[in-house]
């Protein structure tokens, strides 16, 4: 029976939850709050999923080294089933429920279903408000991203050197810090800013990754270890660089290294940190926020658009999302991961069948 369950890679650590949970929140409260002065914290909360995932993703293949089916098998059945039922829901709510009613075209509507709307169509940015995706170009900066490293594991399993990984990844941060300070000045052509690129948002992400498989490999003490307080401390710069008062600039550069720090060493920050992250309000939020972030848009617009107010449109944005991730992402996840692991397990029974 045990060997019909894929076992999970990473054991449950309920801090990272609510840290998850933390990233949801300040996104919904950028989205729903009556003033202004808080629309910082929408960039700021994504940025705190991206280096999550990183250093999450940096342990499972470059530590652990999950083989690339397994891998991708967990990761699409989580995100796929949830994002294609999305982007099918809200092509078929623009057309016909949308105060200004969009339809979307095929190549825009592909475009998107394949992760790839931050670069195509080219000419009407994924900001435009046509329809309600205007957020997903941050799940296409996580798919790309899972490609990138997975190839960079790939090739580091191939050089098989204990640096090879390390390497790869402290070089690719700096790649995506040249591009970030490059583009400012020389941006690519495109209607979608360059900021929501992959090659350049995804700086956290691989930053994250990087530090975690550097400081695995090479065992340095100052890489391991910190002061109880620094994470928090980063975690304060990385807030002042998203504020309103900070250069824009920063958002791209030091923040992100800030927060890869920051989840890096979240298991060394003062007991109270991790106990208020571990909150059964912040891991609820956590553990839902795929489909909170996913369902929350088209309420986002709609509040935007003076169709519903600040306070409908959040308890709406939080509803639809808790059904989907109990009725439909959740369900579906499990049953494909079931599936996957049950086909795993008859190669192997047929082996013992066979020997006995």
């Amino acid at each position: 029976m045990a060997a019909t369950i894929m076992s999970s890679p990473t054991r449950h650590i309920p801090y990272l939850d609510g840290w998850r949970g933390l990233a949801i929140i300040a996104v919904l409260i950028s989205h729903f709050k009556s003033t202004q002065e808080l629309s910082w914290l929408g960039e700021f909360g994504v940025q705190l999923f991206f280096v999550l995932s990183g250093f999450l993703m940096g342990k499972l293949l470059f530590i652990k080294k999950v083989p690339l089916k397994d891998f991708f098998v967990r990761r699409l059945s989580r995100v796929l089933p949830t994002f294609w039922l999305f982007v099918m829901a809200m092509a078929l709510y623009a057309a016909f429920l949308q105060t200004v009613r969009f339809v979307v075209p095929q190549g825009e509507l592909i475009a998107t279903l394949a992760f790839l709307r931050n670069y195509f169509p080219a000419d009407i940015s994924i900001w435009a408000r046509t329809w309600p995706i205007g957020h997903l170009w941050s799940l296409s900066v996580e798919e790309h991203s899972y490609l990138f490293l997975a190839a960079g594991a790939l090739l580091a399993s191939g050089l098989r050197h204990r640096f090879a990984g390390p390497a790869f990844l402290l070089v690719s941060t700096g790649a995506i810090l040249a591009i970030n300070a490059y583009y400012p000045a020389h941006p690519p052509a495109g209607a979608t800013p360059w900021f929501l690129r992959s090659e350049s948002a995804a700086i956290g992400l691989i930053a994250a990754a990087a530090y975690r498989v550097t400081a695995a490999a090479t065992q340095a003490p100052w890489l391991r270890q910190t002061s109880p307080w620094l994470p928090v401390l980063t975690l304060v710069v990385a807030i002042a660089c998203y504020s309103t008062y900070a250069h824009k600039e920063l958002q791209y550069t030091l923040a992100p290294l800030c927060l890869a720090y920051s989840i890096n060493h979240l298991e060394r920050t003062p007991l109270i940190i991790r106990q208020l992250l571990a909150s059964r309000v912040l891991q609820w939020f956590g553990v839902c926020s795929f489909s909170l972030y996913l369902w929350q848009q088209p309420f986002y617009y709609a509040v935007g658009a003076g169709a519903i107010s600040h306070p409908a449109g959040l308890l709406g944005a939080i509803s639809l999302g808790a059904l989907s991730f109990h009725l439909f992402e959740n369900p579906v996840r499990l049953y494909v991961n079931r599936k996957w692991a049950e086909r795993r397990a008859r190669p192997a029974v047929a082996s013992d069948t066979t020997a006995v």
